[in-house]
């Protein structure tokens, strides 16, 4: 087991169920159009599941956190078929045709026993170094003609502020909690548009990418987010030089109607096993 976490954030935090709450809000439905339509791409019956459907399939969930997009996955899957959440601390329970493991994907830990039909990972694999050698692993855990998702956020620096008073103080703090602790604490800021050529290094076939995003108004989902990463990083911005009076802000401003900044792009990377 590794005993240093490169990730600022966890599931251990009071602010982490709003932020899993915010990212739910801020991504699901992309994220589920873009499972769903899988099931039209003319590869899909290599799969060997029923055209037209993920009912019967076996899903891995890895990073569930609080659960939201495993939960969708039930659904999808149906009585049949079986939904693994995977993460360091889960906050989901097992229910039905839910399992939950814990595990480390820093250790040496076997990943749960395959083959998956779809394997997705969402603001995931950025966050941790040995993030290809991970996705590696996943891959090997497809089925034949089964997919792996992969979604990240290519996260802005710069040029954030669009509108409100205050926006300058938004643009500093995730500023210096990008480049001073999450940076600083292993993401690759360049992992998002680097996972195409990724998966197709490690063989697989139909890569294709797609990417989304928002503009985050004061009290949207996107300001949650932001909000509750603030909650949890606190302390490190602060030592990261942030004056408090600055910092302080933040909430306020992002509660603020008037408030507009660039959310971060998502890429949306799929690939298929032959």
């Amino acid at each position: 087991m590794t005993d240093i976490r490169p990730y600022p954030l966890s599931n251990l935090h009071e602010a982490s169920g709003d932020h899993h709450d915010a990212l739910s809000a801020l991504l699901d439905d992309d994220t589920m159009y873009r499972i769903t339509s899988l099931i039209d791409r003319e590869s899909f019956p290599a799969t060997g599941l029923p055209s037209g459907t993920w009912a019967g399939a076996r899903m891995l969930e890895v990073g569930a956190g609080a659960g939201s997009v495993a939960q969708k996955m039930r659904y999808l899957v149906g009585e049949t078929g079986r939904v693994v959440a995977l993460d360091l601390h889960p906050a989901i329970e097992p229910d039905g045709n839910l399992d939950v493991v814990r595990l480390d994907l820093l250790s040496d830990e076997p990943l749960p026993e395959g083959p998956f039909h779809l394997i997705h990972a969402r603001l995931t694999l950025g966050h941790l170094p040995p993030r290809k050698a991970i996705t590696a692993r996943l891959a090997e855990r497809l089925a034949p003609g089964g997919w792996l998702c992969l979604e990240d956020f290519r996260a802005r620096r710069e040029h954030i502020a669009v509108s409100g008073e205050g926006a300058d103080v938004v643009e500093e703090f995730q500023r210096t909690v990008g480049r001073k602790v999450f940076d600083a604490h292993g993401t690759d800021p360049g992992w998002a548009p680097s996972i195409h050529g990724v998966l197709t290094g490690l063989g697989l076939t139909n890569v294709d990418t797609k990417t989304f995003s928002s503009y985050w108004g004061g009290g949207n989902a996107g300001a949650r987010f932001l909000t509750a990463i603030h909650a949890q990083t606190y302390d490190k911005v602060l030592a990261a030089g942030m004056a408090k009076e600055r910092l302080d802000r933040v909430p306020e401003i992002m509660a603020d109607p008037a408030t507009l900044i660039h959310g971060h792009e998502v890429f949306s990377v799929v690939g298929q096993r032959a």
